[in-house]
C-alpha cells in the first residue's frame, strides 16, 4: 500500500503493514496474521473511537473526540495527541511526547519523554520519563522514574519513586522507597518505606518512615516518622512525632514528641516537647515543658518557660527554667537559674540562683548560690552563698556567707572567712569558722 489508508465508519479491517498514514472512522483494526504488529509507516490518525486488537507502531498518532484502545504494545516514533478523548494501552508505551485530553491507562511498561495527560493517568508497569504533567490523578503500579512530577490532584505510587521535583496540589502517596530533590505538596504527603529527599514542604501533613531530609521539611500541620529520621532542618506549625534520628535544627510552634534518642543542634518549641530515650544537642528553648526519658546533654543552653523533667543527668552550659527542673544529677558550666530544684544526687554549676519561694531537693554545689526570699534548700557547698529574707536551708559550708533577716538553718553552718547575718536568724546550731570546709558529695 502507499499513500492515505482510510477505515470506514463502524467497519472491522485486518491490517498489516500500512505504507504512509492510516485514518480510522470510529472503526476496529485487527492484525492479518494472529500475533502479528499492526506497522504504520506514516501517521495514524483516529476520529471518533477506534480499537486496534494488536501491537501497533506507528511514527505518530492522533485522536479526536474519541477513545483510542490498544490491545498489545504501542511504539510511537515521534508523538501522540488526543483530544476529546481517552488513550488505553494493554501493553508496554513508547514514545517521545504523548498528550492526552482526559484519561490515559497503560497496562504495561511506559517510557517517554514527556507525557501531558488532563484527567488522569494509570500506569500498571514502570515508568521512565523526563517530565508527567498531569491535571487530575496519577496512579503507578510499580517503580516510577520520572524527573519532574507535575499533577493537580493525587498520586499514588506503589512501586519505588526517583524524581528531581515532585509538585503535587494534593496528595502524595508512596509505598515504596522515594528518593526526590523537591517535594512541593498542599495537602499531605504519606511515604511508607524509607525516603531520601532533599527537601519536604507541604501545607497539611507528612507520615514518614524514616529515612533521610537533606535539606528541609516545612509543614502546616504536623509531621510523622515511625522510623529514625535524619534531618538538617525541621519546620512545622503544629506537631512533630518521629522515632529518634539525628539532624540539626528543629522549630515547631505546637509539640515535638521523639520515641527514641535525638541527637540535633538546636531545638526550638513553642509548647512541649518528649524525647523517649537520650538527647544531645547544643540548645533547647521551649516555652511550656521538656521531658527526657533517659540524659540530656547540651553545650549551651536549656531555656525552658515551664518544668524541665530529666529521668537521668542534665548537663549544659546554662540551664534557665521559669518553674521546675527535676533530674537524677544537674551539671552546668555556667549558670543555672530556676524556682525548683529537685535531685537525687544533686546540683553543680559556677553559679545557682533560686527563685522566690523556691524549694531545693538535692545538694547545691557551686562558687556562688542565691536562694531568694522564701526559697528552701537542703545542703549547700559554696564559696559565697546568699540566703535572702526568710529563706531556710539544712547544711550551709561555704567561705562567704550573707544571711538576711529571719532566715532559718536546721543543720550547721560552717564557713572559713567570714558570715553576715540580720536580724531573727535562726540557728539549730551556732556558726562555726573552720580551716577547711567539708568536701561536697562530687
Amino acid at each position: 500500500m502507499s499513500g492515505d489508508t482510510t477505515v470506514p465508519r463502524g467497519a472491522t479491517t485486518e491490517l498489516g503493514k500500512v505504507e504512509g498514514n492510516l485514518v480510522v472512522h470510529d472503526a476496529r483494526i485487527r492484525p492479518e496474521t494472529p500475533g502479528e504488529v499492526i506497522q504504520v509507516t506514516g501517521v495514524t490518525e483516529c476520529r471518533d473511537d477506534c480499537s486496534f486488537e494488536a501491537s501497533l507502531v506507528t511514527s505518530e498518532l492522533t485522536g479526536r473526540g474519541g477513545d483510542i484502545t490498544v490491545e498489545g504494545d504501542l511504539t510511537v516514533e515521534r508523538n501522540i495527541k488526543i483530544r476529546r478523548g481517552e488513550l488505553i494501552v494493554h501493553g508496554n508505551l513508547n514514545s517521545k511526547k504523548v498528550e492526552v485530553d482526559r484519561r490515559m491507562d497503560v497496562r504495561g511498561d511506559m517510557d517517554v519523554d514527556s507525557a501531558n495527560v488532563g484527567g488522569s493517568l494509570r500506569v500498571k508497569g514502570t515508568s521512565k520519563a523526563s517530565r508527567v504533567d498531569v491535571g487530575g490523578s496519577l496512579k503507578a503500579e510499580s517503580d516510577f522514574e520520572v524527573e519532574e512530577i507535575d499533577v493537580g490532584g493525587t498520586v499514588r505510587i506503589e512501586g519505588s519513586t526517583k524524581s528531581d521535583m515532585i509538585d503535587v496540589g494534593g496528595t502524595f502517596e508512596g509505598n515504596g522507597p522515594v528518593e526526590a530533590g523537591v517535594m512541593d505538596v498542599g495537602g499531605s504527603v504519606k511515604i511508607y518505606s524509607e525516603a531520601s529527599v532533599d527537601e519536604i514542604d507541604v501545607g497539611g501533613s507528612v507520615t514518614l518512615t524514616g529515612g533521610e531530609v537533606k535539606e528541609r521539611v516545612r509543614v502546616g500541620g504536623s509531621l510523622k516518622s515511625s522510623k529514625p529520621l535524619d534531618f538538617n532542618l525541621i519546620r512545622v506549625g503544629g506537631s512533630v512525632t518521629i522515632s529518634g534520628g539525628n539532624g540539626n535544627n528543629i522549630r515547631v510552634g505546637g509539640t515535638l514528641r521523639s520515641e527514641g534518642d535525638l541527637t540535633f543542634e538546636n531545638i526550638d518549641v513553642g509548647g512541649t516537647v518528649s524525647i523517649d530515650g537520650n538527647a544531645a544537642g547544643q540548645k533547647i528553648d521551649v516555652g511550656g515543658t521538656v521531658r527526657v526519658h533517659g540524659d540530656l546533654e547540651l553545650s549551651d543552653v536549656l531555656n525552658v518557660g515551664g518544668t524541665a523533667d530529666v529521668e537521668g543527668e542534665l548537663r549544659a552550659k546554662d540551664v534557665k527554667v521559669g518553674g521546675k527542673v527535676i533530674a537524677e544529677k544537674v551539671e552546668a558550666i555556667d549558670e543555672i537559674q530556676t524556682n525548683t530544684l529537685r535531685t537525687r544526687f544533686g546540683v553543680k554549676a559556677r553559679r545557682i540562683e533560686i527563685g522566690r519561694r523556691g524549694e531545693v531537693e538535692g545538694p547545691l554545689i557551686a562558687q556562688t548560690i542565691v536562694i531568694r526570699d522564701r526559697g528552701r534548700a537542703e545542703d549547700i557547698y559554696a564559696e559565697k552563698v546568699t540566703l535572702r529574707k526568710r529563706s531556710r536551708a539544712k547544711n550551709v559550708y561555704a567561705s562567704v556567707i550573707d544571711i538576711e533577716s529571719d532566715c532559718r538553718i536546721t543543720g550547721e553552718v560552717k564557713y572559713t572567712e567570714s558570715i553576715y547575718t540580720e536580724r531573727n536568724v535562726n540557728f539549730a546550731n551556732s556558726p562555726e569558722k573552720v580551716e577547711k570546709l567539708p568536701p561536697p558529695p562530687f
